[in-house]
């Protein structure tokens, strides 16, 4: 060293030498004092918390400042203290502070948190407890008004059950009644196919006399032999229905005699259209079906003189008329 200093005097004349004294522990402690003096969490000026931080901090760096000299000795490697190292120890201290600080507001929030969801939740509970109080009033009540209803359903089943069998026994006989009543329907279409000529021979039996027909026939003082009852089978058939027929009280004819026959074509034209429209009468089930009996008794008993064949010879509006009469007859 000697010998570099004579060969380089700048090494010693621009060497400055920063020689480095220990601090005393009294600066020590200002010194932490007034870096930790700003940290509330410590507590006051005269807490024993703060006082005892204070304390240890110095005693914590002159304890590494004697352990540092104790290394050199055994080991010879050099431990720096220096007071930087006492200011990086409060920066530290100070961060690990605020971060312990900064977790203990967190968790201190959460539980402040959960405390106040608890409470909340306590009251929600109390409440619904006493909405649950009067809900399970409320379907007690339905309860009961249920089975009160299911025993008058179990007896409206019964009744329906009941009234099903009797459906069934009503469907059974109404498919016999519509059985029954195709079987009509075809035996009526088909005495309607057989009355329908009926009809025609009559209407063309009446087709062939006019009035004047008639007005010779009502002009007889004593007609043939079987024309008074063809008239009378006439005024049978239409009694009740025309209203130069004069009928009882039961719709009898009161005058079945000639004088009576004679009354019924007093006006030709108008017996003659009657006639014509007796079909719409039977139709509609205006003619009693007493008239047509007592007409057929008369038309059975004269036997073949019933004809036109019987008739002709003595009447050719009496022979007209007993066609008519036998076809309607069959018609009705």
């Amino acid at each position: 060293m000697r010998n570099r200093a004579r060969k380089f005097p700048a090494l010693v004349n621009c060497t400055v030498i920063d020689w480095f004294q220990p601090w005393p522990m009294d600066a020590l402690y200002n010194v932490g004092q007034k870096f930790l003096g700003p940290i509330e969490q410590l507590g006051p000026p005269e807490s024993p918390v703060r006082a005892g931080i204070l304390d240890f901090l110095p005693f914590s760096f002159e304890a590494t400042g004697d352990i540092a000299g104790t290394f050199m000795a055994k080991e010879r490697r050099y431990a720096y203290t220096t007071p930087k190292s006492f200011l990086e120890l409060i920066k530290l201290y100070t961060e690990m502070v605020g971060k312990k600080v900064d977790a203990l507001e967190d968790q201190k929030g959460r539980l402040t948190n959960g405390l106040t969801k608890l409470r909340q939740t306590q009251l929600d509970v109390a409440a619904l407890e006493e909405v649950l109080k009067e809900k399970a009033v409320v379907v007690e009540q339905k309860a009961q008004a249920a089975d009160v209803f299911a025993e008058e359903v179990g007896r409206e089943k019964a009744n329906v059950q009941a009234e099903s069998e009797k459906a069934a026994v009503e469907a059974a006989n109404c498919s016999k009644i519509a059985s029954d009543v195709a079987i009509q329907q075809k035996s009526c279409e088909a005495d309607l196919a057989q009355a329908v000529p009926l009809v025609e021979q009559a209407e063309a039996a009446l087709d062939v006399l006019d009035k004047k027909d008639f007005q010779e026939l009502k002009a007889l003082a004593k007609p043939p032999g079987g024309v008074d009852l063809v008239c009378e089978a006439a005024m049978h058939l239409q009694a009740g229905i025309d209203p130069n027929i004069e009928v009882d009280k039961k719709g009898n004819v009161k005058d079945t005699s000639w004088k009576g026959s004679v009354k019924m074509m007093n006006a030709p034209e108008k017996f003659l259209q009657n006639l014509k429209d007796f079909k719409t009468h039977i139709n509609d089930g205006h003619v009693p079906q007493t008239n047509v009996e007592k007409a057929r008794k008369i038309k059975d008993g004269m036997g073949d003189d019933f004809t036109h064949a019987g008739m002709a010879k003595k009447s050719g509006a009496a022979a007209g008329l007993c066609v008519f009469l036998i076809n309607i007859i069959m018609y009705y």
